[in-house]
C-alpha cells in the first residue's frame, strides 16, 4: 500500500510517497497513492511511550490492554512499554509469557513489556522482553544485583531509595531521587524524573532519562487526582523542567497510571498514586512546536526517535526497513480529555492544545482515524526488531 503526504523525513518536511506493508518498503517522491493525506496534515513517526501502566489481568477493573492501547493511539502513540507492577506481578517466566499472550490478543498498538526483578532471571532473560523495572523496594535485593551485573537488557529505574516508601509524602524529597542513582550501574534508564538536578546527575552518570508532562504542568498535589509517585514538586522545580529539562532529557513518557473514580475518591492518605495521561503527551509536545516553543526535530526525538533507540527497536523513524507505524497530526485548537480509557477524569482535563491526531497507522494498518479505534493487533516490537 502506498501513502502520500507531507512527511517528516531526516529532519525536513517533504512531500513523499511511502510504500508499506508491516514495514516501510520504499520511500520516493512520486506514486499513485492508496491513501493521500490532506495538505494540512503531517506524517510523523508514531510516538513510543517508554513508561505505561497498562493494568489488565486482575486489575482490568482499572484499565484493560484494549482500553489502554486504544487510548494510546487516540493520543498518537504507536508503541507502548508496559510496567510489571500488576496483579499478579510480572516477575516469573510463567507470568511474563502470560503477559505477552495478553498483549498479543488485545493490544491495538505495538508493545514491549518489562519484567519485574525476578529470582528466575536466567529463564526470563531469554524471553523477548524490553528489560527490567527496578522499583525502590528492589534496590537492596540480591536478585537486583544479579540482574545489574549479568543482564544486557535495559534496566529502568524508579529513582527513589527504599526509605521514600516509608516516610510521610511531604518528606519525599529530591535527595531521595539523587541518592538512588548511585545504587545502580550498567544499561540504565531513569524514568519520571521530577527535577533538573536528578536529570543532570543521571546524564553525567551515563544513564538515559525521561520526564513526564504532569511533573511539569500539574500544580502540586492538591488532591488524590494529582497524587503521583514520585511527588510533583514546587513551581520553581516544575518551571526548570519545562524551560531546561525538556531540552536536556532524552525522552518524554506518560507514566500512564489509571485508577478508578472510587479509588481516587478515597481520603488522600489512602488513595493510590497515578495519573492517566498516555493520550496527552504527544499532542502536548507538538502543541509546543506549533506555538514556536520547540523545534520539530527536537519533538520527534523526544517522542519517537530517542525512546526507540533507548529500547533498541526498529521504530521511531521513517526509514526503509523500520516498522510502518505513523502518527498523522494537524494544527487544530481543542481541549484535552480522555476518550477510550476507563479513566474519565485527570488533572489535565480541558488543557488547551493546538495539535490534533487525525490518524494512526500501526504495522501498516489503520488503528485510528480521528474517531474510531479499529481492532488491529499490534506486535511485540522487541521480538520483531530482533528478528529484523
Amino acid at each position: 500500500m502506498w501513502i502520500r503526504g507531507k512527511t517528516y523525513y531526516y529532519g525536513e518536511i517533504t512531500e513523499l510517497c511511502i510504500n508499506i506493508d508491516r514495514n516501510i518498503r520504499e520511500i520516493r517522491k512520486n506514486c499513485k497513492p492508496d491513501i493521500e493525506f490532506r495538505p494540512d496534515e503531517l506524517i510523523l513517526p508514531s510516538s513510543v511511550d517508554i513508561h505505561v501502566h497498562v493494568r489488565g489481568a486482575k486489575l482490568s477493573y482499572k484499565e484493560t490492554v484494549t482500553s489502554a492501547t486504544s487510548e494510546a493511539v487516540y493520543g498518537g502513540v504507536g508503541t507502548v512499554f508496559d510496567m510489571p507492577n500488576t496483579i499478579p506481578p510480572v516477575n516469573t517466566k510463567e507470568r511474563v509469557i502470560e503477559r505477552l499472550r495478553e498483549f498479543d490478543l488485545y493490544a491495538r498498538t505495538n508493545y514491549g513489556i518489562y519484567s519485574g526483578v525476578t529470582k528466575e532471571f536466567e529463564e526470563v532473560d531469554k524471553i523477548p522482553i524490553a528489560g527490567y523495572k527496578i522499583f525502590p523496594e528492589d534496590l537492596e535485593k540480591e536478585e537486583t544485583k544479579l540482574i545489574l551485573e549479568k543482564s544486557k537488557k535495559l534496566k529502568i529505574l524508579h529513582p527513589e531509595i527504599p526509605l521514600a516508601l516509608t516516610v510521610d509524602r511531604r518528606l519525599r524529597d529530591k535527595w531521595m531521587e539523587l541518592a538512588s542513582l548511585y545504587m545502580v550501574n550498567g544499561k540504565i534508564h531513569i524514568t519520571h524524573i521530577t527535577n533538573l538536578e536528578t536529570l543532570r546527575l543521571a546524564k553525567n552518570l551515563g544513564f538515559s532519562t525521561d520526564i513526564t508532562p504532569h511533573h511539569i504542568l500539574v500544580e502540586g498535589e492538591k488532591d488524590c487526582l494529582s497524587k503521583v509517585n514520585p511527588p510533583i514538586r514546587d513551581y520553581k522545580t516544575r518551571l526548570e523542567l519545562f524551560l531546561l529539562g525538556l531540552h536536556e532529557t532524552d525522552a518524554l513518557a506518560s507514566d500512564h497510571a489509571p485508577h478508578t473514580e472510587r479509588e481516587k475518591s478515597l481520603p488522600f492518605d489512602l488513595c493510590p498514586p497515578g495519573i492517566a495521561t498516555v493520550s496527552f503527551t504527544t499532542p502536548f509536545i507538538y502543541t509546543l512546536v506549533f506555538k514556536g516553543l520547540m523545534e520539530l526535530n527536537r519533538a520527534v526525538k523526544l517522542l519517537a526517535e530517542n525512546p526507540a533507540k533507548i529500547t533498541g527497536i526498529k521504530a521511531g523513524e521513517i526509514k526503509e526497513g523500520y516498522s510502518a507505524t505513523f502518527t498523522i497530526i494537524k494544527r487544530e485548537s481543542w481541549r484535552y480529555s480522555t476518550k477510550f480509557s476507563k479513566v474519565t477524569q485527570t488533572p489535565l482535563d480541558q488543557f488547551p492544545l493546538e495539535a490534533k491526531v487525525t490518524n494512526v497507522i500501526v504495522e501498516g494498518k489503520l488503528a485510528y482515524d480521528g474517531e474510531t479505534v479499529y481492532p488491529i493487533r499490534g506486535v511485540n516490537i522487541i521480538a520483531e526488531s530482533s528478528r529484523n
